[in-house]
C-alpha cells in the first residue's frame, strides 16, 4: 500500500511540475504609436555583440527616448520572433514601427555598420 501511495504522489508531483503556464510577461509588447528598438542578445557569444553595446551607447546619447524603452530579447526567447523580425543571425537590432520593421542590423558588424542605418531611420519622423 506504501508503494501505491508514493507512485500517485510521484507520478500527481511529475504531472503538475511539466505543466507550466505562459507568463504575460513571456509575451513582447510593443509600442506602435513610437518607433521602437529591439536588440537580439545571446548572452553567451557577448564578445560579438561588443560593436552593439558601443553603437547602443552612442545612439542612446542622440536619441535617449528611443533608447530608453529598448526591447531585449535573449537567445533562449527569439525563436519565436524569427519570423515576425525576419532576423537571420545574432546579433540583431531593429526598429519597429506600426508592425513594421523600419531597420535591420545582425551579424558580426561594425559599430559604423550599426549606427548609420539606425541614425537614418530614428531621425525621420
Amino acid at each position: 500500500m506504501k508503494s501505491l501511495s508514493f507512485v500517485f504522489v510521484a507520478t500527481f508531483l511529475f504531472l503538475t511540475a511539466s505543466c507550466n503556464p505562459v507568463n504575460d510577461s513571456d509575451q513582447l509588447e510593443l509600442n506602435k504609436d513610437i518607433k521602437q528598438v529591439v536588440f537580439f542578445s545571446d548572452d553567451e557569444n557577448y564578445k560579438q555583440e561588443a560593436s552593439y553595446y558601443d553603437a547602443i551607447i552612442e545612439l542612446k546619447k542622440e536619441y535617449p527616448a528611443e533608447f530608453d524603452k529598448i526591447v531585449v530579447i535573449s537567445a533562449a526567447n527569439a525563436n519565436r520572433y524569427y519570423d515576425l523580425f525576419k532576423v537571420k543571425q545574432f546579433p540583431a537590432i531593429l526598429v519597429v514601427h506600426q508592425d513594421q520593421v523600419l531597420a535591420n542590423v545582425n551579424g558580426n558588424v561594425t559599430k559604423d555598420q550599426i549606427i548609420e542605418p539606425l541614425s537614418a531611420v530614428l531621425n525621420n519622423e
